[in-house]
């Protein structure tokens, strides 16, 4: 039986201790961590937004389970592998408050690119060696601190897409031109977890100040004061998923390691009742509907029912990190263009740059026949 932790929170000047609380109702520290050990935790480090915006992992809840590692007799680093600021890392760690933060607690911030890397055969049938940084190889374990968000792509992200962290620089970016349809990167995904779950001692959702709608960067910022977490990365996920009303048999990465219904309510729960959240009217991105299209009707229709990404130039301020993200080089910009433009027979509708856009201008483009079945709000 799963353990599931729920605790209610409501700001974070006050994460720390809910975190401690919702730790110790697992079984505390020294059930997961043991003394002499290196223990990587993992954040979510999307980009350099700071942290009331919702994007990244806040640095309340980094410095709880810094402490509870030190408590345990073990050595805490910190590192993830952001998507767009690799030349500027410094900054992103600055913005994000993780310098401050482990300045603060005397614990090494890791560089994912400087460390190097190694290509290792997970079975993914896309990819045939996925490049783990060394900083993953080499510790001994890791606590993973996802964001509780929604996402363009995969709809939902928390504990095991906050693994795709582990890849380090623009390797993430060229994985997804060879997984860039949901049940391709949802497979990806499923294998990185199987080779990581090992080593994951268990998996802390930051949910305090979340984010819907067309996250995982540019959605809205929703206050939903929950910290969740348990040994299973997995389950965890399915369980929140459900809890915001999403049919979890819908869910790929669920289905690839068979989790159903029955497994979320076969889950021990400790601490608060998740009914005493509100998760009322969560909105998911829009554009995924068209995952619950019939497949029958999609092959038929395929060529007429798309999503293409489109620049909006009324908030595009040409940092160009649009056309840097993009994997198959379908985003443009010329001399006698004012801004960048999308090639929409070259997209692949990975929202690679929806994802990475500091300014929410990366809008979505629809067939005619997308737009009856996606009605925006």
């Amino acid at each position: 039986m799963t353990k599931i932790s729920l605790l209610k929170c409501s700001d974070y000047n006050k994460a720390n201790p809910a975190v401690k609380e919702a730790v110790k109702l697992l079984g505390g520290i020294s059930n997961f961590v043991k003394p002499g050990e290196k223990i990587l935790i993992k954040p979510n480090l999307l980009s350099p937004k700071y942290p009331e915006r919702a994007v990244t992992t806040h640095p309340e809840i980094v410095r709880a389970v810094i402490q509870l590692v030190k408590q345990a007799g073990a050595t805490p680093i910190v590192g993830d592998s952001p998507g767009g600021a690799l030349r500027d890392i410094k900054n992103l760690w600055k913005v994000t408050g993780m310098e401050e933060i482990c300045r603060e607690e005397k614990v090494e911030l890791v560089n994912f690119e400087a460390a190097g890397s190694k290509e290792i055969d997970i079975n993914d049938k896309n990819i045939k060696k996925v490049s783990f940084s060394n900083v993953v190889l080499n510790c001994d374990g890791i606590i993973n601190l996802p964001k509780l968000k929604t996402h363009s792509l995969m709809t939902f992200t928390a504990g095991v897409k906050n693994l795709y962290g582990c890849i380090p620089g623009l390797r993430k970016v060229e994985y997804h031109k060879y997984a860039s349809k949901n049940k391709d990167f949802a497979d990806l995904l499923t294998n990185i977890y199987l080779f990581l779950k090992d080593k994951i001692r268990f998996t802390l959702i930051d949910g305090i100040y979340g984010m819907e709608g067309n996250g995982p960067s540019g959605g809205d910022v929703r206050k939903m004061e929950i910290i969740a977490a348990s040994a299973d990365t997995a389950v965890l996920d399915a369980y929140i998923l459900d809890a915001l009303k999403l049919d979890v048999s819908k869910n790929n990465v669920s289905k690839n390691l068979g989790i159903s219904k029955k497994d979320i309510e076969g889950s021990s729960i400790i601490g608060n009742d998740i009914k005493s959240f509100d998760f009322k009217n969560f909105k998911f991105p829009k554009i995924r509907i068209l995952d619950y299209i019939p497949k029958s009707l999609v092959k038929t229709l395929g060529i007429f029912l798309w999503v293409k990404a489109k620049i909006n130039e009324k908030k595009c301020l040409k940092c160009m990190l649009c056309v840097k993200s993009c994997p198959v080089d379908a985003i443009k910009v010329e001399n006698d263009k004012k801004y960048p433009y999308v090639i929409n027979s070259k997209c692949i509708s990975c929202f690679c740059c929806h994802e990475m856009c500091p300014y929410k201008a990366v809008d979505f483009k629809k067939s005619f026949l997308a737009g009856l079945f996606i009605k925006e709000d």
